[in-house]
């Protein structure tokens, strides 16, 4: 097992972003956490070289205008070329803590407008991104103007004669100081202070002659309150600070903080004048946030699993690309069937990655995560609620297609056998590698002689017995809820990883051994 400096460095680097392979964070160990820390909360120290105009409009070029042209004639950016850039903006991005945070505001500040609504959708992605380690006010001020925002929640409908509630009341139950902190009353005159908040030509527009100028009654304040002055008294009541310094915490560090560590926060929230940078680093600086308690104390979220997964196995080259790449020949060359004559071995790897790059939104859909698509105003439960049979099952999916990939550990799965060869791994080290660049992870001392004796066996796995050993006996990790999710799901998980491996010797059961440790409780966890 490796050091304490490593795992504490592997535990920051997969909380404030989404992981990193073994080389990257031995690198980053050498630095310490409180420097590497410190550069995750100053983003603005590295250059970010993404050119997200140019990429998003050559992801959208591969869809033919006249199928993304609307009813009324207007040629829309689809949504499904969004969520590729932002998956691509995961995986490859200098900033991992700002896209980790945009993730915290999608869900927070929820929205949702549908296949057509491409370019509001990721104006607001951006308007997440930056602000993402910025004054709570000034986001909090910002959404409430942002186009989607008004869409959604029908903050363009709202009037002064015929006043809507829904803004206003979202504000209050889900964004600032949660249910039980306001009444009736209180959402009404909400409603009156955002009357003639509106668009026009897709930008936000004040219309004072809809707008309620007369006396309102706020959270037992009273004046002639507008927008701002909602906004104002929202973000600085104590509600809002707990409430907000508990669900950034329990994001990143542990569900259900104790009382005193969220009152630190909170603290932190009002003497800095609300700002995100500074309860982010007193977070990721804390006792708590290094403490057994926060050790692999979170289920992995689907965007999480798959962007994590990518970045330990050493695929970011191999999952993102550059504007140049994004051509309709690349993306025909991709496709043997529909190859143009004379297509290149390039444009044929480089449409492959565009392939495999738009299928990731569709592998965390799977899992019960459709970015930019939330269920509901509410956004996702989280934590155990990612874990059921069918994600499970979507899960281990992800896995199989990942364990294919030569590419994998800097080509090493080019030829499993030959690689732990040349290391000379036996089947126990090899399962060792494994857990340790994919965590590194504490499986206990079951699964991981279970998983040895998978790889020992001989012959093919045609009888099954290892693989339903492994689903019957081996201990999870936690919670009770996941362990709960597993059972439920059975020995089914197990038989899609089986079927991988067939009658195809010592190779194909080394390379199923990868999909075998993502299917752990330990890996579904963070």
């Amino acid at each position: 097992m490796t050091d304490q400096t490593y795992q504490d460095m592997a535990h920051l680097l997969r909380r404030a972003g989404f992981g990193a392979s073994p080389a990257e964070i031995a690198a980053a160990g050498k630095r310490g956490t409180a420097a590497v820390t410190d550069d995750l909360l100053h983003p603005e120290r590295t250059p970010d070289t993404i050119n997200d105009a140019d990429m998003v409009q050559r992801l959208a070029s591969l869809v033919p205008e006249d199928r993304r042209t609307n009813k009324r004639g207007d040629v829309y950016l689809p949504l499904q070329t969004v969520k590729m850039w932002w998956v691509q903006r995961m995986i490859a991005s200098p900033h991992p803590l700002v896209e980790k945070m945009t993730l915290f505001w999608h869900g927070h500040f929820t929205s949702k407008d549908g296949g057509q609504a491409g370019d509001i959708v990721m104006r607001q992605n951006q308007l997440f991104r930056a602000n993402a380690l910025g004054n709570f006010r000034t986001l909090t001020l910002a959404v409430s103007r942002d186009p989607e925002m008004l869409r959604y929640l029908n903050g363009n409908q709202n009037y002064k004669a015929h006043p809507n509630e829904n803004y206003g009341r979202e504000l209050m139950e889900l964004y600032t100081c949660g249910i039980g902190n306001y009444t009736e009353d209180d959402v009404k005159a909400a409603a009156r202070a955002f009357s003639g908040w509106n668009l026009r030509g897709g930008e936000f527009v004040f219309n004072a002659n809809n707008h309620d100028n007369d006396p309102k009654t706020f959270l037992g304040k009273t004046g002639n309150w507008n927008g701002d002055d909602i906004v104002d008294i929202l973000v600085a009541h104590p509600a809002t600070a707990t409430r907000l310094c508990r669900q950034l915490f329990a994001f990143f560090a542990y569900p259900n903080p104790e009382p005193a560590v969220v009152n630190a926060l909170v603290q932190t929230y009002y003497s800095s004048g609300y700002d995100i940078r500074a309860v982010m680093g007193a977070i990721l600086r804390s006792q708590a946030f290094y403490s057994p308690r926060a050790r692999y104390a979170i289920i992995k979220s689907p965007a999480q699993y798959v962007v994590g997964t990518v970045k330990m196995m050493g695929l970011e080259t191999a999952f993102t690309l550059q504007p140049g790449d994004i051509t309709p020949a690349n993306d025909m060359a991709a496709n043997a069937g529909a190859s143009p004559p004379g297509a290149t071995a390039g444009q044929r790897r480089r449409g492959q990655r565009l392939g495999v790059l738009a299928s990731l939104p569709g592998a965390m859909r799977s899992m019960g995560q459709d970015l930019l698509e939330p269920p509901s105003v509410k956004g996702w439960d989280g934590n155990e609620a990612w874990i059921n049979t069918s994600t499970l099952l979507a899960r281990i999916n992800f896995a199989n297609l990942m364990s294919q990939s030569r590419l994998a550990f800097n080509g090493s799965f080019a030829s499993i056998a030959g690689f732990v060869q040349e290391k000379g791994y036996s089947p126990a080290q090899y399962v060792d590698f494994l857990a340790e660049t994919l965590g590194p992870l504490p499986l206990s001392a079951q699964t991981r002689q279970t998983i040895v004796d998978y790889i020992n066996q001989a012959g093919g796995t045609s009888d099954g017995r290892a693989a339903v050993s492994f689903a019957d006996n081996a201990e999870p990790l936690a919670p009770e809820r996941f362990r709960r999710g597993k059972r439920q799901a059975g020995t089914d998980m197990y038989a899609r990883i089986r079927s991988i491996s067939g009658q195809g010797g010592i190779e194909a059961r080394l390379r199923a051994t990868l999909p075998l440790i993502m299917a752990t409780p330990e890996y579904q966890v963070c």
